[in-house]
């Protein structure tokens, strides 16, 4: 296993100067070598892969014939070469990260974002555990899943169509008469049949399938096995993802509601290439701004007063309005913040996120504390279009060492400021809170 941090460099080998005890060796934290199969396997399933969504960070950056760079992703990637496989963990202290300290933040991250209840989680764990993500992952899945077939799995009556010697349910008559010559015998019926087929079923058996093909940990092997003997007969889902949203809540379903985030954090992320029982790779990654959003979303929804409210992605606003020749009035140039604090229907303040690492030391007109200009820009056009002007706007990175309490405020003009704040990854808390309830 190569564990390296996002924005690492991958470098490939060649077999006949490097043993695989010289390639261990050589894998740390920000490079690593793999095989040139892999490195061509991982530029062609993922360099191209964000192309086409202009807001989502590139997996993939700085590609060359024998090397490229990690983009802002996080998680796993199992090659079909050479049984190499990567682990990505965050990039969390510039310079070398601290590998288990990465490892646990990323975990707290995702069990947060994904809802998975607090007391599951034991602090012990988070610390000491020391099974790779992605098993760790599998593992928790596999927990919850015995937990629920101990308890029993729901069953659904389902409408059934059969083709039978014998009267059962409703006949078809239409499909009676159009039956072809020598099935005389046989009664086209449908019927009711009492199965567990119900689509939370089929989820769980789907990322079962997934992680069965992902996982190289023999405990997880043999109780995958023998859950998947159990769930036989349950078929797959087609489109898990247009799936997850038809799944059920409320008392008749409360026994899944402890393997349904570990489902949809399966399902959201795994990247599944293998068809027909081939295996060909398959990958659980994490864009890593986006969970760094949800994860100060989450976090500060706890923290506000109750009269306030903080909304992810508010109503969207354009840049500008623009009626084209002989053509409609239109809005070109979406303005969505990440993050906004309403009272009632007012926005009070506008709240972005950006994971990158600034620097406090940098507090000079030429390097700017090295944030980007463009940011800066962005949060203007925020300023204009949501608060007229008129208030405060935020701007939240990832605490580190060189970035540890908030910059002196940013003026664009007497009545609209910007605030820089860090927010701490391993407590959950955002520097300088108290700031952002004086703004409201």
């Amino acid at each position: 296993m190569i564990t390296v941090t996002e924005y690492a460099e991958l470098q490939s080998y060649q077999k006949t100067v490097l043993t695989d005890n010289v390639v261990e060796t050589l894998a740390a934290s920000r490079k690593a070598y793999i095989s040139q199969e892999t490195l061509d396997w991982i530029i062609d399933k993922y360099q191209s892969a964000r192309a086409q969504e202009t807001d989502q960070v590139p997996i993939l950056d700085e590609v060359r014939r024998n090397s490229f760079k990690l983009g802002a992703y996080v998680g796993y990637i199992q090659s079909p070469f050479n049984n190499e496989q990567i682990q990505i963990l965050p990039k969390i202290e510039l310079g070398d990260s601290k590998i288990e300290l990465s490892k646990k933040i990323l975990k707290k991250m995702l069990s947060e974002v994904y809802d998975i209840r607090p007391k599951e989680i034991s602090e012990a764990e988070l610390e000491h555990s020391d099974l790779p993500l992605h098993e760790w992952i599998i593992q928790r899945f596999l927990e919850e899943l015995e937990q629920l077939i101990h308890h029993g799995l729901k069953r659904d009556y389902e409408l059934v169509q059969d083709e039978q010697p014998y009267l059962k349910g409703r006949l078809l008559v239409q499909q009676q008469i159009n039956k072809g010559i020598g099935k005389d015998h046989l009664f086209e019926i449908e019927y009711d049949e009492f199965l567990f087929n119900g689509i939370e079923n089929r989820l769980i058996k789907t990322a079962l399938n997934y992680v069965l093909e992902m996982t190289q940990n023999g405990h997880s092997i043999v109780i995958g096995h023998d859950f998947a003997d159990l769930m036989h007969e349950i078929p797959m889902c087609h489109d898990p993802l247009e799936s997850l949203g038809q799944w059920r809540e409320g008392k008749l379903f409360s026994q899944y509601e402890d393997i349904k985030p570990w489902c949809e954090l399966i399902l959201l992320n795994i990247n599944p290439s293998f068809q027909n029982g081939e295996r060909r790779g398959i990958s659980l990654l994490f864009s890593m701004p986006q969970l760094f959003e949800k994860y100060v979303a989450k976090k500060l929804q706890t923290q506000l007063k109750p009269s306030y409210r903080l909304q992810m992605q508010p109503s969207r606003k354009t840049l500008v309005s623009h009626r084209p020749k002989n053509g409609t009035l239109q809005n070109w140039f979406v303005l969505e913040p990440d993050l906004a604090i309403y009272k009632g229907r007012e926005c009070e303040v506008i709240l972005d996120t950006k994971w990158k690492f600034i620097h406090k030391d940098k507090a000079n007109s030429t390097e700017k504390y090295g944030i980007i200009q463009a940011d800066l820009y962005q949060m203007h056009a925020y300023g204009n279009k949501y608060l007229d002007q008129k208030g405060q706007l935020i701007l939240i990175y990832p605490k580190h060492q060189k970035f540890t309490d908030h910059l002196p405020q940013f003026n664009y003009s007497y009545e609209l400021s910007l605030y820089v704040l860090p927010f701490d990854l391993e407590t959950g808390i955002l520097v300088g809170q108290e700031l952002v309830e004086a703004m409201i």
